[in-house]
């Protein structure tokens, strides 16, 4: 769907505009959900919590741990496109960068959202969630760069044991650097 015609050019940008707006609105109802939770705790222990989690979700990354996490794992309905050229794959973008309405193809947001709910100040949390909708515009914008025959999936099947342990180290690597300036 996305190596069409129809994908290429604005409607690509608009669909990219969605994904950086849903992780900006998710990342923000993490933070007032988290600001509720995080009042009566210590800020150690908030730490303790998120490292922990982080230690958790990098052992299952790693293939040491197994076990599931909530998602839902259906993709966005392709009716939203009923809106038109633009506006339909700025719903789309903005219900697949929220996260809640898709697969997700690691574990790592879910220390995300820990981190957001737990630590982060509001800026924290808006950088937070464009970061997950960059993140994902830039699969979307790289995956376009590939023949329609199946090239990104015949790259990914080679290489994903390496990508997602570089992704792995680089997110273990940002976040606690986030905590630390944070202290």
């Amino acid at each position: 769907m996305l190596g069409s015609p129809v994908w290429r050019g604005s409607p690509v940008l608009a669909f990219c505009a969605g994904l950086l707006v849903g992780g900006v609105l998710i990342s923000a109802a993490f933070l007032v959900v988290g600001s509720v939770v995080r009042a009566p705790m210590p800020w150690w222990l908030r730490v303790a919590l998120v490292a922990a989690w982080l230690v958790v979700m990098v052992a299952r990354e790693l293939g040491l741990l197994r076990f599931g996490l909530p998602e839902n794992r259906r993709l966005v309905p392709e009716t939203v496109f009923r809106l038109g050229r633009h506006l339909g794959p700025f719903q789309f973008g903005v219900e697949m960068g929220t996260g809640v309405r898709t697969y997700l193809p690691t574990g790592l947001p879910y220390v995300l959202v820990a981190a957001i709910a737990l630590l982060a100040s509001p800026v924290a949390a808006v950088v937070a969630g464009a970061g997950f909708g960059l993140g994902r515009c830039l699969m979307v914008l790289a995956n376009l760069g590939y023949d329609a025959e199946g090239g990104w999936d015949r790259q990914w099947l080679a290489h994903h044991r390496q990508i997602k342990v570089l992704v792995t180290i680089v997110f273990v690597v940002m976040v606690t650097g986030a905590v630390l300036i944070g202290a």
